[in-house]
This record gives C-alpha cells, structure tokens and sequence, in this order.
C-alpha cells in the first residue's frame, strides 16, 4: 500500500512500523508498506497485520493489527508475492517498510 508520508513519520506510527530513529527521507509525500492486509471492510480504515516476518522467524514474537485510516491510504496492491517489488524500491531509493 501507499500511504501519506507525514503519517507514516508520525513517532507513535514509526514505532510500530520501524525503529524510531529511522526518519523517511520522502522524495514526494508517499511511503510503500509492503504488509499482510487483515481486513479492508472496515468503514475507519485499513487493518494490516505487524510483525510477520518477526513471527514467520520467530514465532514467539507476538502478532499485532495496526489500522491505516483511509484519508491516509493512497493506493493499494495486491499480490502474493513483493519481492521483486521490494527490489525495486530499494533500488529506486523510494521510501519503503517491509513488515
């Protein structure tokens, strides 16, 4: 998904998505998440699923839900599979989160 750069900075949000100290260096006002959707009915926004690939590693470490309210959401992507469009991203330098 694509979201609002200025929400995704916010510091309550990067503490959930990223460590805090780690700043988006936005060249626009976007930022790509690359996560698990859980739910995309709530009328409030988009529930994403926190800390797969912790989990997929080690699966002691606790699963949260993080909901991305839709004035916030600018586009969404669905597929089974981001890798090469993680690539990508990196390669591009575009701001990015890989949950």
């Amino acid at each position: 998904m694509v979201v609002r750069s200025s929400w995704a900075n916010s510091s309550a949000i990067k503490f959930f998505l990223r460590q805090p100290q780690d700043g988006i260096q936005p060249s626009d006002q976007s930022h790509v998440i690359f996560a698990r959707v859980l739910d995309d009915s709530d009328s409030r926004g988009l529930w994403i699923e926190l800390n797969t690939k912790e989990h997929d590693n080690h699966p002691a470490v606790e699963r949260y839900a993080l909901m991305i309210p839709w004035q916030e959401v600018l586009a969404l992507v669905i597929a089974d599979d981001f890798t090469s469009a993680i690539t990508e991203c990196r390669k591009l330098g575009i701001s990015q989160t890989t949950i």
